[in-house]
């Protein structure tokens, strides 16, 4: 009793790490739409996905891919974003949708080429507080961003930031009071800010996806998150980190079931050890006696 007792301990404790929820999933948090439609590099925006993917697991959001027609209920979303969309992908119902979402406070993050997207809508210029100057500026060239301080979306980020893209520019251009300015090229010329009237935030990168492995980027955006979602704790991140969800592969089970196999050859072995000892004890009190 006592060994196959101890052999489900060694298989519970094996598998643990397998079959409980991650800390993201047991902490909830924001519960983000993203949309890629119409974007121009589906290898980028796939790459984005998949290190923002990583990031949600690492700091307690959701990233739940989708498309346009997702955005007629949005019942359970806290944050839609735009990663690099394409030109006029949203209809008439959509755009009312979205309009609703935004005026009762939901939150809107875009990247790069989102700034182009709904160009005859007039509340998307006013959300994004700008009007891209399209197509952007060509070829690509490596700029360096500085971000400003005193905002939770750019909080740790001290360094300047040198990135490779094809740099847009706005007409006009963000400014107080309705924006924030958050990073700027060396030029002055803007690159990520907020609406200071919606829980709205842009940044200008992100069409290269060089710059979707930076690490700082992806502080800012999401931090972006964080703070569209209406979110005003500190970011934790998780002590699983960014571990993958079930299921596991083959060769990870064949692990735990090596480990609970050699585990119970160990149990098996002091198992015998000590009912040997106990024989002898007990025949040396019987001696005794």
């Amino acid at each position: 009793m006592r060994t196959l007792l101890r052999l489900c301990i060694i298989v519970a404790l094996a598998c643990a790490p397998a079959f409980a929820p991650s800390a993201a999933l047991a902490a909830g948090g924001p519960q983000v739409l993203v949309l890629t439609t119409g974007n121009e590099a589906q290898d980028v925006a796939d790459f984005a996905i998949e290190r923002l993917q990583m990031e949600a697991r690492r700091w307690n959001f959701t990233l739940i891919e989708g498309e346009p027609g997702n955005l007629e209920d949005l019942d359970g979303i806290d944050v839609v974003m735009f990663l690099n969309t394409g030109v006029d992908i949203l209809d008439e119902a959509q755009q009312a949708s979205l309009h609703a979402f935004i005026n009762r406070g939901g939150g809107f993050v875009a990247t790069n080429t989102a700034a182009a997207s709904e160009p005859d809508w007039d509340f998307y210029q006013e959300l994004l507080g700008a009007t891209a100057l399209t197509p952007p500026q060509e070829p690509a060239s490596e700029q360096e961003v500085s971000f400003n301080a005193g905002s939770p979306i750019t909080d740790g980020l001290d360094e300047e930031l040198k990135v490779t893209e094809r740099w847009f520019y706005f007409d006009p251009a963000p400014a107080q009071p309705e924006s924030t300015v958050l990073a700027q090229l060396g030029s002055g010329d803007p690159v990520a800010w907020n609406s200071e009237t919606y829980n709205a935030f842009y940044a200008s990168p992100g069409g290269a996806g060089k710059t979707w492995g930076d690490r700082d980027f992806l502080q800012l955006i999401r931090q972006g998150i964080w703070w569209a979602a209406g979110e005003e704790g500190v970011l934790l991140q998780n002590s699983d980190d960014a571990a993958p969800n079930w299921p596991y592969t083959w060769t990870f089970v064949l692990f735990v079931v090596a480990v609970a196999g050699g585990g119970s050859i160990a149990v098996w072995r002091l198992d015998k050890d000590e009912t040997r000892r106990e024989a002898e004890m007990a025949e040396a009190a019987e001696l005794k006696a």
